[in-house]
């Protein structure tokens, strides 16, 4: 009986080490498979942070140099800077294409190396370069791959500059001022989405005008909006015309309202000033932008004004217009804004930074100002967002600043 016992309890013994082994390897078994499947997830995580990283980065670079060369260039080296597991992952792909977003929508991504405005990139760890497992490999499993896309654009985004007209401007520097306005146009151009957009107010006096509704910059040369644009001069006054940008050989003062010869003054192309509206009011081209901003149909359009004068503000009397009026002359070219007065220049300095305040707050207006010689406190006071003020006495400085601002435009990433 003891004997029998004796075995008895040995061969428990020995079934008793046989379950032990199995429990141990099925429990270590599962803790490979969850220290594995943690790091196949971090991995995939990685994989796409790796993506995500490398087609914003190409974007940002596309939209401010137009460069799709440099643009793959910089998203190899974002690829080549940042690890998945313990080795790089392979940039498998970077296509360039337009980001259609119509209303909110999720948007829809097309190929296209002509005039993109999104990236979509591709990486992977795959075949030899596959990323290896932790403990699998004591159960027979070696390594997996990981694969990640990402598509980076910028948002739709919608800009109209506010130019100063009015004839305190020496020609030639207005000329600078011309050509700045035409070379932002040209590097928005240079990497528009399909529904970005653009316009101009110009203002001189009471007055400002939608001297280009906002219009898609696509489509923008075909509207005529760079020539319209490169012949843009000051305000018309009455008087004989020169070639620009010779300054008008103007008429004695009281004949300057006589626009019959020529026809529409010195420059019949350009909104009339009549001898009654001296003065700089900022705040007319500001509240024409703004209800431009406020009648486009996207409402998830990044928004811009980018505001040039060449002076601090000059107050507007209480009879400015009435020669206008007087002679029954309607401006019928361009919708016509007609701002308060009288508007003293105190009240144009508080307006203005009010009304800068309220597009910020309702419509995430980001304000660049700049102003030609002139400086004032209120002036630094009216960016927002991403915007800043910047001085210069300089015309010939113009272009460089314009073209700066151009390719710093606040970008929305959308994936």
């Amino acid at each position: 009986m003891t004997e029998r016992m004796q075995r008895d309890a040995s061969s428990r013994r020995g079934f008793y080490a046989t379950l032990l082994a199995m429990s141990l390897f099925v429990v270590f078994g599962f803790g490979a498979l969850s220290v594995d499947v943690s790091y196949m997830r971090m991995a995939q995580s990685q994989a796409q942070d790796v993506a995500d990283a490398g087609s914003q980065a190409a974007t940002i670079v596309l939209r401010r140099t137009g460069d799709k060369s440099l643009a793959t260039k910089v998203t190899k080296r974002v690829v080549a800077l940042n690890k998945v597991g313990t080795a790089n992952a392979t940039l498998t792909g970077i296509d360039f294409g337009t980001w259609d977003q119509s209303n909110g929508s999720a948007g829809v991504f097309t190929n296209n190396t002509n005039s993109p405005n999104s990236v979509r990139v591709t990486v992977a760890r795959s075949g030899a370069n596959s990323v290896p497992y932790l403990l699998a490999p004591l159960l027979g499993y070696d390594n997996f791959a990981v694969r990640a896309s990402a598509t980076s654009a910028t948002r739709n985004i919608d800009v109209i500059l506010v130019m100063d007209i009015t004839n305190s401007w020496d020609p030639r520097n207005f000329r600078h001022a011309v050509e700045a306005a035409v070379r932002f146009y040209d590097v928005m151009l240079s990497s528009a989405g399909p529904n970005d957009k653009i316009g101009m107010t110009v203002f001189t006096g009471p007055f400002a005008w939608a001297f280009t509704p906002l219009t898609p910059v696509r489509g923008a040369t075909a509207a005529g909006v760079r020539s319209d644009w490169a012949a843009m001069r000051t305000a018309s006054k009455g008087g004989d015309g020169t070639n620009w940008p010779d300054r008008c050989h103007l008429k004695a003062f009281a004949d300057r309202n006589d626009f019959t010869d020529p026809d529409g003054g010195c420059y019949p192309n350009m909104p009339r000033e009549y001898t009654d509206e001296p003065g700089t009011d900022h705040t007319t081209g500001i509240e024409l932008a703004a209800q431009m901003f406020e009648s486009d149909p996207d409402p998830d359009a990044e928004r811009v004004m980018l505001v040039l004068t060449d002076g601090i503000p000059n107050g507007i009397g209480s009879t400015a217009g009435t020669i206008r009026d007087a002679t029954g002359y309607h401006e019928t070219r361009w919708a016509e804004y007609r701002g308060p007065r009288p508007h003293s220049t105190t009240a144009i300095e508080t307006d203005s930074v009010q009304i800068y305040q309220a597009l910020w707050d309702d419509m995430r207006v980001h304000t660049y100002v700049v102003s030609f010689v002139k400086d004032g406190t209120f002036l630094h006071e009216m960016p927002h967002g991403q915007g800043y003020f910047t001085l210069t006495s300089d015309s010939t400085a113009l272009v460089g600043i314009f073209q700066s601002i151009a390719e710093s435009l606040p970008m929305a990433i959308v994936e």
